[in-house]
C-alpha cells in the first residue's frame, strides 16, 4: 500500500509541475507574440488593450484641475453604473449557457453580439468623459495627461503617488504652485 500511495504523490508532483510550466509558458508565448499594448505613433501614444490608468490620469493634470477632473470621472462612473449591471448580468447569462447540458450556440452567438455591444458603448461613453475632462487645456498638457494614463509605469501608481515631474521637484526642493 506505501508503494501505491508513494506513486501517488510523484503523479500529482509531475502534474502540478506540467501545469505550472503550461502557464509559464503561455505568459511567456503572451508576452513575445502579442503587439505592444501602448504603441507610440507620430508622438502620440495610442491606446491598446493596455487600459486606462484614471489616478495616473488625473495625476497628470495640471494641479488646479485635478479636483474638477476627479469629480467628473466620478459623475461619469455614476451614469455608467447601468451599463456595467448590463454587462454583468449578461455575462452570467452566458456563464449558465455554458455550464447547460446542451450548448445553444445561437444563444451563446446573441450574447456575445449584446455584451461587444455594451463593451463599445462603454467604451464610447468613457472616451466621451476624458475627452470633456480635456478638452479645454494645452496640447502639452492633454498629451502628458494621456500619456500617463496609458503609460505602462502609470498603471502601478496608488492615490498620493507622485507623478515623475512632482517627483523631481519635490527632490529639488520647488514647490507645487
Amino acid at each position: 500500500m506505501s508503494w501505491l500511495q508513494g506513486r501517488r504523490f510523484w503523479i500529482a508532483l509531475l502534474v502540478v509541475s506540467l501545469g505550472v510550466n503550461g502557464v509559464l509558458a503561455g505568459i511567456l508565448a503572451q508576452r513575445t507574440l502579442a503587439p505592444a499594448s501602448t504603441a507610440r505613433e507620430g508622438g502620440a501614444y495610442v491606446h491598446g488593450s493596455s487600459g486606462f490608468n484614471p489616478r495616473a490620469f488625473v495625476a497628470a493634470l495640471p494641479e488646479e484641475r485635478r479636483e474638477a477632473a476627479r469629480s467628473e470621472l466620478r459623475a461619469g462612473l455614476r451614469e455608467l453604473r447601468p451599463l456595467f449591471g448590463e454587462m454583468i448580468a449578461r455575462r452570467r447569462e452566458m456563464n449558465a449557457l455554458l455550464r447547460a447540458e446542451e450548448l445553444d450556440e445561437a444563444a451563446m452567438l446573441a450574447l456575445t453580439a449584446e455584451i461587444r455591444a455594451l463593451r463599445v458603448q462603454l467604451d464610447a461613453a468613457g472616451e466621451a468623459v476624458i475627452l470633456g475632462i480635456v478638452s479645454d487645456l494645452e496640447p502639452e498638457a492633454r498629451g502628458a495627461a494621456l500619456e500617463a494614463a496609458y503609460s505602462p509605469r502609470g498603471r502601478g501608481m496608488r492615490r498620493g503617488d507622485r507623478t515623475e515631474g512632482e517627483r523631481r521637484r519635490h527632490y529639488r526642493g520647488e514647490r507645487s504652485e
